[in-house]
């Protein structure tokens, strides 16, 4: 009986996510600034000879910098300009996509870009999201560009008009390094309107970027408890790699001078290596290395296999030419992992597709259920299991799994069903007319004999759960990876109070058929789809 009650004790409270006054933008199409494309057309339809689009739902004006102070004077100096103003012959894109393109300017927004810049070493996904198609200048131009992201199960197209602020005749917000590129500032432009402002963008989570921009998935992994080999093989295997400094992200304009580093800002990973260098003597050393970046484009790391260091001339010019060894100040150094794990505290590593064995590679996988639902006050939200009555009532979907993964010959272990689960709450960084609080939320996972019933309070008081996401967590997504025998389990999503009403979304993936259904038997959104990450068209 002492593991019931172990393992019924109240769930620690998760701490308060900070509350986010964050007023959306007055748009008047009433959802969020995306536009149908009947819609648009008839907008652009209505232009005069040679008058470029503006975005009604995003002015050029103070209100869609600023949500807290639109009224600072610090922002009176801003003019928007158009691209063909700026520059001669502008273009989304100049020979291409590559990480170097990623420039951050006056806006907290490293997290983002630090995204954009891992996400750009596959240009293929880029050009989905900004297609290279669409003229800033010349025959064809109207003065609008389309960005498509993920939202919420879904890729939707935002327009914006291709009014930039600058200063001084220069952008203030994202960049690209040519100054004929745009096509960061109009992903950061597009990124700021779905979310009410660009100062809405200041402060953030790579991992929403990463899902964001790919429709994948991403999980946040300790550095201190990571071994170098699951980092280099996940980066190998094609996975998108940011890092986190320690530190307030509001202090991340002061640059570490011991180190180079800046508090509360984000890098990406852009390579990892392991060597067998030969020392002088002959003897062979093994040196584990990671390569970073600045999304400020500058700001290096100056200790050990920093630019410049000595250490570098004990290597043969082939193995610097393969590290692309420099001396520029462009942001991008090279450090042993020892001291990449002392220097940030976070990796969130990010797939195209399920990643079952965690090692950053999306496993071949077509069987995926996307179930869209909600907690309502009064009916289902039931809250965690520190009131087990309560907690009977969140939804629950059962799972009926009937073919194992292809059984390991050689370990002899039983064939499982591998599940990869992961609960998103519906949230944006701003929410029109309420204050709004990141939930804290969980799943579980139970195993159950009477597939047609849903289980009881008293059945949670004696059985234990299969697994589970982990301890509640004010995060938009949370994941979980399962090895499970066939038979039939209860998936039940949590907010940790009850009677939070919200919508939220279950995306559960399987290497092999499996069923869902709702509890009782009822109607709910359940879809397959036919291969993980949509094709954008």
């Amino acid at each position: 009986m002492d593991e019931v009650v172990d393992r019924c004790a109240e769930a620690p409270e998760p701490p308060e996510a900070p509350a986010q006054q964050l007023p959306e933008g007055d748009f008047i199409d009433g959802l969020l600034g995306l536009l149908e494309e009947d819609a648009l057309a008839s907008r652009l339809a209505e232009l005069e000879d040679e008058q470029l689009y503006e975005d009604a739902d995003f002015p050029a004006d103070a209100s869609s910098l600023s949500y807290s102070d639109p009224n600072d004077e610090a922002l009176a100096d801003i003019v928007w300009m158009r691209p063909h103003e700026l520059v001669d012959e502008p273009a989304l894109f100049v020979d291409g996509v590559s990480r170097g393109d990623v420039k951050q300017g006056d806006l907290g927004d490293c997290w983002f870009l630090s995204a954009c810049a891992s996400v750009a070493r596959r240009p293929d996904l880029i050009e989905r999201v900004v297609s290279p198609g669409q003229p800033l200048y010349g025959p064809g131009y109207q003065g609008v560009v389309a960005v498509r992201l993920w939202r919420f199960g879904a890729w939707v197209s935002v327009h914006v008009d291709d009014r930039l602020p600058t200063r001084d005749g220069r952008l203030l917000y994202a960049s690209c390094a040519d100054p004929r590129e745009f096509w960061v500032a109009f992903i950061e432009k597009a990124y700021a309107k779905l979310h009410g402002s660009y100062e809405a963008l200041a402060g953030g989570h790579s991992l929403e970027a990463f899902v964001d921009l790919t429709g994948g998935l991403a999980e946040k992994l300790s550095l201190k408890e990571l071994p170098f080999r699951q980092l280099r093989i996940a980066f190998e295997h094609g996975a998108f790699v940011t890092c986190a400094r320690r530190g307030d992200w509001q202090l991340a304009t002061q640059r570490d001078e011991a180190t180079g580093l800046v508090q509360g800002h984000a890098y990406t990973v852009t390579d990892v290596r392991r060597l067998e260098p030969r020392e002088p003597d002959g003897a062979v050393r093994l040196l584990r290395l990671v390569r970073v970046r600045n999304p400020w484009a500058g700001s290096e790391w100056t200790g050990a296999w920093s630019d410049g260091d000595p250490r570098w001339d004990a290597l043969d010019e082939e193995t610097k030419q393969a590290l692309s060894v420099t001396a520029t100040e462009d942001g991008e150094f090279w450090m042993e992992y020892e001291d990449f794990q002392a220097q940030f505290e976070e990796v969130t590593v990010a797939t195209l597709g399920p990643d079952f064995d965690a090692d950053g590679s999306s496993d071949a996988s077509d069987q995926v259920k996307i179930i869209q639902d909600r907690w309502t006050e009064g009916e289902n939200a039931g809250g965690c299991r520190n009131d087990l009555e309560k907690f009977a009532t969140n939804p629950q979907y059962l799972i009926n799994l009937t073919e194992t993964d292809d059984p390991d010959s050689e370990s002899g272990d039983t064939a499982k069903c591998s599940l990869l689960v992961g609960l998103m709450q519906e949230h944006r960084r701003s929410e029109k007319n309420r204050e709004m609080r990141m939930r804290a939320i969980a799943f579980f996972v139970y195993k159950t004999d009477t597939p047609s019933e849903r289980l009881s309070a008293e059945y949670f008081l004696c059985v234990p759960e299969e697994g589970s996401s982990g301890v509640f967590v004010n995060s938009r997504e949370v994941l979980g990876r399962f090895e499970l025998e066939p038979g039939y389990y209860v998936l039940i999503p949590a907010t940790y109070y009850p009677d939070q009403t919200r919508t939220f979304m279950l995306r559960i993936f399987g290497l092999k058929p499996f069923d869902v259904r709702k509890l009782p038997d009822q109607e709910i959104l359940i879809h397959e789809q036919d291969a993980f990450v949509e094709e954008i068209t």
